[in-house]
């Protein structure tokens, strides 16, 4: 069986960018320079003026410079000392159920490869698909490209899934309404901590309230 996972807000709380940012920035303050195009842009965002994909171009240039095998450094450590401790409990007892039944369990999240990949390495994935950021001469330039199919959201998600062999899965688990183009390859559904729309626009999913959700 396959199934496939959103990270985060699926698998924790929060966004794992704005956490790794926060990790990388606190070790090189001066790097807090390099966010301020990112006040304008945000504003132009919200005023639907750029892209979601663009927007975060301009967020990763807080890492311009960096080799790749550093941010590869950062990343491990990050995904092995604040995303495992930071796991729903509820959600990787599913995730390991699903491990202990033989299935194929497919990580596929909008983040970085950085940490998404040891994270899902770590959790024992059959496969772990993320945001690609190109580097040139091995160094992480100022507003990084993304190569095709872009920002693995919404449709980019679904296709490089189908790149990867992946059309079908059997079950799938998310907490975003951006996640519906890779939901509908799946047979079922799972939401986590969903907002009223999500689940009134997914009638027939399970829900799964964490116990961090409930507390609050």
């Amino acid at each position: 069986m396959k199934v496939v996972f959103d990270m985060d807000g699926t698998l924790f709380a929060g966004d794992s960018q704005l956490k790794f940012a926060r990790r990388v920035l606190r070790r090189h303050p001066w790097r807090l320079l390099l966010m301020l195009p990112f006040i304008p842009a945000f504003i132009a965002w919200g005023l639907r003026l750029i892209s979601t994909e663009l927007l975060k171009r301009i967020f990763l240039s807080y890492a311009w410079g960096f080799r790749r095998e550093e941010l590869e450094r950062y990343g491990e450590a990050f995904a092995r000392e604040e995303l495992l401790p930071a796991l729903y409990p509820e959600l990787r007892q599913r995730w390991e159920a699903h491990l202990s039944a033989g299935d194929e369990v497919i990580l596929c999240s909008a983040s970085p490869e950085w940490w998404t990949r040891p994270l899902g390495e770590a959790l024992g994935a059959s496969l772990v698909i993320a945001t690609p950021v190109e580097f040139v001469d091995g160094r992480l330039p100022f507003m990084p490209a993304i190569p095709s199919p872009g920002n693995n959201r919404k449709e980019a998600k679904v296709q490089r899934l189908a790149a990867a062999g992946i059309t079908r899965a059997q079950m799938g688990y998310t907490d975003s309404a951006a996640d519906l183009p890779m939901m509908s390859l799946c047979e079922r559904v799972v939401l986590v901590n969903p907002s009223p729309k999500l689940t009134r626009l997914l009638p027939d999913a399970e829900v799964i309230h964490t116990r961090n959700d409930i507390n609050q």
